[in-house]
């Protein structure tokens, strides 16, 4: 057991370096804008542009996974971040800066998927929602880092500098992997790339699998999408917050996903056992985010932090559709069931935060504020899209004569 956590430590370091590179444009915003001058429109796509290459790499990334475990592919993966992170800190233009956040994006895209296909190997089955929730709350702890900390940072280095130390820490936790981290050995039938790709379009035709991506798809896209760049200008412009106090909140948003990460794990796996499944209690704290969701827009007369915390806590929910979906499909299929729920989440991140950019780029700005009517929209507008996949995810599934045991065949 003591190996099994040595390896969950290394693999939830590289997911929690993914989460700051992820989030790091947050704080840097402002000073983006004002150095290089990026529009809304402009900042949203840059910062977007890290889910869109997450998202393209995850069905081609299943297949590696599977085929060649996550130590390898994710070690390899981890250099190209740590040139992006180079990139980024030598960047002097918006082309530069794109680049470097392009290679962020392939780099750290299999952090996550790795992490939760280490803990298939490593771990009990029953020990998946737990250890699932667990990797993920340690990922908060990156999203923490882009509040005061990185705020702090920026008080007596530049923001160069702080690109440089994520390219150092990236590399240290390659050498990890490739000496503290062994090899798996692990049954999987072997197929040829015919076989391998087949099967991931028998995820895709599934029925139990779009059942649940498009609630996750958008809730997890708005969480994403807005944690990582739009809730500090919504802070600053919304709820008129100075920059400190809206870094604080920042930095309280990623404390309440860890609680919440490892706070859904546990419960769900105590509802489990009392007959209650993880697509319902992943469902139910989908539908309570969007309700707390819709008291930050609506200005519900509680303290900001109480509310962002909520929103921190509820927001994780939605991991525990990795674990539900995986025990739906044969073990083989791990690594490609939780990619393809991967792409799916991060394109939704991805329209989030560029199209939140391009709603408030409509608005006239004042002195680099955007419109409060744009924020609100643009949060309308997701809330919309997150309902109407909530009615879907509660349609009942059809009855077919095919087992359940057959996912691939539910379709």
């Amino acid at each position: 057991m003591k190996l099994a956590t040595r390896v969950f430590l290394i693999f939830s370091s590289s997911y929690f370096i993914s989460y700051l590179a992820r989030g790091i444009n947050l704080p840097l915003a402002p000073l983006l804008s004002s150095e290089l001058g990026l529009s809304p429109a402009q900042l949203g796509l840059l910062t977007s542009l890290y889910f869109f290459a997450f998202a393209a790499c995850q069905l081609p990334l299943g297949i590696l996974l599977d085929r060649f475990g996550p130590r390898r592919v994710l070690a390899c993966l981890l250099l190209l971040a740590a040139a992006g992170a180079a990139v980024s800190a030598n960047a002097h233009g918006f082309g530069m800066l794109m680049l470097g956040r392009l290679l962020l994006g392939v780099g750290t895209s299999a952090c996550l998927m790795a992490g939760l296909k280490a803990i298939v190997a490593w771990f009990p089955q029953d020990h998946l929602p737990l250890m699932n929730g667990a990797i993920y709350a340690i990922g908060g702890l990156g999203a923490v880092a882009t509040g005061t900390p990185i705020a702090w940072a920026l008080g007596w280095t530049s923001w160069r500098v702080l690109f440089v130390v994520v390219a150092v820490l990236i590399l240290l936790i390659v050498l990890a992997l490739f000496t503290l981290v062994p090899e798996k050995d692990e049954q999987h039938p072997k197929s040829n790339l015919v076989a391998q790709l087949r099967d991931i379009g028998g995820i895709f035709r599934s029925r139990l699998f779009w059942r649940t991506a498009p609630l996750v798809m958008a809730s997890q896209g708005v969480f994403l999408g807005v944690q990582g760049l739009w809730a500090g200008p919504y802070l600053r412009d919304v709820s008129q917050l100075s920059a400190s106090a809206a870094a604080n909140i920042v930095a309280l948003v990623g404390l309440a996903m860890v609680l919440g990460a490892v706070g859904s794990g546990w419960l769900a796996r105590r509802l489990q056992q009392r007959g209650i499944s993880l697509h319902i209690t992943a469902g139910s704290g989908m539908f309570l985010f969007m309700l707390v969701q819709l008291l930050i827009m609506l200005g519900a007369p509680l303290p900001n932090w109480l509310l962002w915390g909520l929103y921190g806590l509820c927001g994780t929910a939605g991991v525990l559709s990795y674990a539900a979906l995986v025990r739906e499909f044969p073990s083989h299929l791990a690594g490609r069931v939780s990619t393809g729920l991967t792409l799916v989440i991060f394109a939704g991140a991805f329209i989030v935060q560029y199209g939140f950019g391009v709603l408030l780029n409509l608005w006239p700005q004042d002195g680099g504020r955007y419109a409060v009517a744009a924020h609100r929209t643009a949060w309308l507008i997701a809330l919309l899209v997150q309902l109407v996949a909530g009615i879907w995810f509660c349609r009942p599934l059809r009855k077919t004569t095919t087992p359940v045991t057959d996912p691939l065949s539910a379709t």
